[in-house]
């Protein structure tokens, strides 16, 4: 038997009779046709394909799962892979087996051991020789695949659909030359496989698959390129699931003129967008469905509830409160869904996510299968006790609080919760306003905002305080509504908008004082001054703060008083009143102390170290600052820490230690950007360009003044582009640059005027004045501190 690849005994015979089966067994159809539109997923294909290229054995892996969520294109891929494998010459010249196991249809599921049976008569071996067990046959199939190998034909095995149960082992060649390429929705990382998880496409890639599925059928169809805002959002509304794209490609090519804005309409109602993704015998839901209906009543059960978080992704935490178990059988439950890929892990352990188009059909099914309000209920409850505990623990350190049963063991542990539920606690506030739960809405959104004002997510804040504003004033209750006025002209001072700000805290003073609530009117009272000394209205800011210490004083608030002396420290600083700024800090410091304040304590720390620095101590004002930044449990909000770093490296550079101040600057900046804080950014910067002109370097010093200044003209920040023009003029007149700094100190001196700074609106002027006379006189100006 020359040419023959034989495996087992043989039989020789005088005449061989071969009797063909009525028909072909529809589970080995050949390697299925692959789409000829296929996109994206480049990085998975190469990766794929390096595995299936011949290999040493030592060097190769032999089995490749490729897993996700029902429509991403497992299938697709794996043919892709295969077909181009295929088509490689001395890759796999035995060609391939495919079988479809219909894993997750219960109706045309494929058995392993039937699954072998269709193989072994694929591989030639006669339907009576085939053994009835299962592990013979398993045998059987591995036998024949080595031989197969040995013999210089290897085969490329394709196991599409694969369900989660350890009998498809039998299907796993055992030669370690052979490759199988497995695709299911489970992860079966207990095969000991390569895994390749996919998830949905990207924006571009998305766009590329339904411009080149549309195109397929209709060459010279351009609404993808055309609205192309309109395909991007076709995108994201499908999640970037590649099934629904080409059920949404097919929508289209059904009517060529269909634009894609209507289409776009349609998919905007959440409540319909899963209807609408279906097409004959190609539907999202029906997808979803198959993997839903293999879920445990348990698994099902927490499958639905998560579908209430309010986030746009969810702790396990968060999941244990909807589902009302303890969060270690909520995390049991959540990883089986995850093997199934219906929720997905995030980046941050214990964080999960589920796909939007998963999230839709998961709610539908909560709704249809009976109540879920006491779920909510006891999540909201929740989350309001949690932000409650964790913003007394991280924003009053000194409040006494039992040891036993705390949730937060210290301030950042109380800052690490309240930073992984942001979005979580902004989304719940806003729900239940929405949802006219207005004593929850109320509730959740004083802490909530009180949190994201320290840590500068003014958006956030802003959307917060709107909500329980509103619905503060359903309530009727004055008290809060003071409050979140109070608030929201914090979070509007901090995004520039002075008017608007000292408008909402006026607004918040009259209602504190009708109600005679003293200590919420020194609150008010004290965030007014620093809306004040921002307009650089001094006079009145520091009467505002004084009147507020007296008040917080009179109530027996000893940390609200120490706060409004040290805030009116730095405005007495900016009258020229040193000696009493001076004597407001050391009372401030004694307070905070006293009260185990230790945020406090850093914070007037600084404050003393500024103080020093501008009255020429700048050696007192470095250890000021070091005591500052060590101060344990201080400064740990980032964006007191990136304050305290800046102040640091502006006075390390009048010591003439730049490298040292420089570093500060860096982290400080970097603080900034991250928090997205552009005012704190523009004098971070423009210190750094400071820095720079001592050390000589002016081009450097150009460079930052000039991002300093378009930060603070993005934060319409007069007083602080006047500053920067000035520092600009000063460097450019170093590089001989005479007519372009003149303008910008004409400029600057403008706007100090704008903002009532007329002093140095008049040394600007001068300056500008006699820089003239030297240009005229030929003559250059050596340096200039600003």
């Amino acid at each position: 038997m020359s040419g023959s690849v034989v495996f087992g005994c043989i039989v020789q015979g005088h005449n061989i009779t071969l009797t063909l089966p009525d028909r072909p067994d529809p589970a080995l159809a050949g390697l299925p046709r692959q789409s000829g539109t296929f996109t994206g997923r480049r990085a998975e294909l190469e990766r794929l394909l390096a595995v299936l290229a011949p290999q040493p054995p030592t060097e190769t892996t032999s089995t490749v799962v490729v897993s996700g969520l029902a429509g991403t294109g497992k299938t697709e891929l794996v043919l892709q892979a295969a077909h181009h494998a295929l088509r490689e010459e001395g890759w796999f010249p035995g060609g391939t087996l495919f079988v479809d196991l219909h894993g997750y249809d219960a109706k045309r599921v494929f058995s392993p051991k039937r699954a072998l049976g269709t193989l072994l008569r694929a591989l030639g071996v006669p339907p009576e020789h085939i053994p009835a067990g299962i592990d013979d046959r398993a045998r059987m199939y591995r036998s024949a695949l080595s031989a197969l190998a040995g013999a210089g034909r290897r085969v490329l095995v394709v196991l599409d659909d694969v369900p989660p149960t350890d009998t498809v082992r039998h299907l796993l060649p055992s030669d370690g030359s052979t490759i199988t390429l497995v695709s299911s929705r489970h992860s079966l990382a207990e095969l000991d496989a390569l895994a390749l998880t996919l998830r949905e496409l990207p924006s571009d890639e998305g766009r590329e698959l339904l411009n080149d599925a549309i195109r397929t059928a209709l060459p010279e169809d351009s609404r993808v390129a055309s609205e192309a805002d309109r395909a991007a959002r076709l995108v994201a509304l499908c999640g970037g699931l590649p099934l629904a794209l080409r059920i949404l490609a097919s929508l289209l090519v059904d009517v060529p003129t269909r634009p894609l804005a209507d289409l776009c309409h349609d998919l905007e109602a959440a409540h319909s967008r899963l209807a609408v993704l279906s097409r004959e015998d190609r539907a999202v839901t029906a997808a979803f469905e198959l993997s839903y209906r293999r879920l445990t009543e348990e698994q099902a059960k927490v499958f639905r509830l998560v579908s209430l978080s309010p986030g746009p992704d969810f702790s396990t935490e968060v999941a244990a409160q909807l589902y009302g178990g303890s969060e270690k059988d909520t995390e049991r439950l959540l990883l089986d869904l995850a093997r199934r890929h219906l929720v997905e892990p995030r980046a941050q352990y214990g964080r999960w996510q589920q796909h939007s188009l998963v999230r839709l059909y998961s709610h539908g099914q909560l709704i249809s299968t009976g109540s879920w309000g006491e779920s909510l209920m006891r999540l909201f409850v929740h989350l309001h006790r949690m932000s409650t505990l964790a913003c007394e623990r991280l924003l009053a350190p000194g409040t006494p609080r039992p040891v036993a049963g705390s949730d937060f063991a210290d301030r950042q542990a109380a800052l690490q919760w309240l930073e992984s539920e942001r979005l979580t606690l902004v989304a719940a506030t806003t729900w239940t306003h929405v949802a006219q739960d207005d004593l929850m809405c109320v509730a959740l959104a004083s802490p909530v905002a009180q949190f994201l004002m320290e840590v500068r997510y003014l958006e956030d804040a802003e959307q917060v305080m709107k909500a329980g504003l509103r619905s503060s004033r359903r309530l009727e209750d004055s008290l809060n509504e003071a409050a979140l006025l109070s608030g929201l002209g914090i979070v509007l001072r901090d995004m520039r908008k002075l008017r608007k700000s000292v408008h909402r805290h006026r607004s918040a003073i009259d209602i504190c004082r009708k109600t005679r609530n003293h200590r919420a009117l020194a609150g008010a009272l004290n965030n007014l001054g620093l809306s004040l000394h921002d307009q650089r209205k001094f006079e009145q800011s520091a009467a505002a703060h004084i009147e507020a210490a007296h008040l917080f004083k009179h109530e027996g608030d000893r940390r609200g008083e120490a706060q409004a002396l040290a805030n009116v420290a730095e405005t007495l600083e900016e009258l020229g009143r040193t000696e009493e700024a001076i004597r407001a800090l050391r009372t401030a410091a004694k307070i905070f102390r006293n009260e185990g304040d230790p945020r406090g304590q850093a914070k007037v720390l600084g404050s003393r170290a500024k103080l020093m620095r501008d009255t020429g101590r700048a050696e007192k004002a470095i250890e000021l600052h070091q005591r500052a930044l060590n101060v344990t449990d201080g400064l740990i909000v980032p964006h007191d820490r990136a304050i305290e770093l800046n102040n640091y490296a502006g006075t390390l550079t009048l010591t003439g230690d730049y490298g040292a101040a420089l570093v500060a600057h860096q982290e400080a900046l970097d603080t900034f950007r991250r928090l997205g804080d552009r005012r704190g950014e523009a004098m971070t910067l423009g210190n750094m360009a400071r820095a720079r002109q001592r050390q000589g370097k002016w081009n450097k010093a150009v460079e930052l003044h000039t991002l300093a200044l378009e930060a603070f003209q993005d934060g319409k920040d007069d007083h602080g582009t006047a500053t920067e023009l000035n520092g600009l003029a000063d460097a450019l007149l170093h590089q001989g640059h005479n007519a372009e700094a003149l303008e910008n100190l004409h400029l600057a001196a403008e706007l100090y005027l704008r903002t009532g700074d007329s002093e140095r609106a008049a040394t600007t002027l001068a300056f500008a004045d006699r820089t003239r006379q030297r240009v005229s006189a030929g003559t250059h100006r050596t340096k200039r501190r600003t």
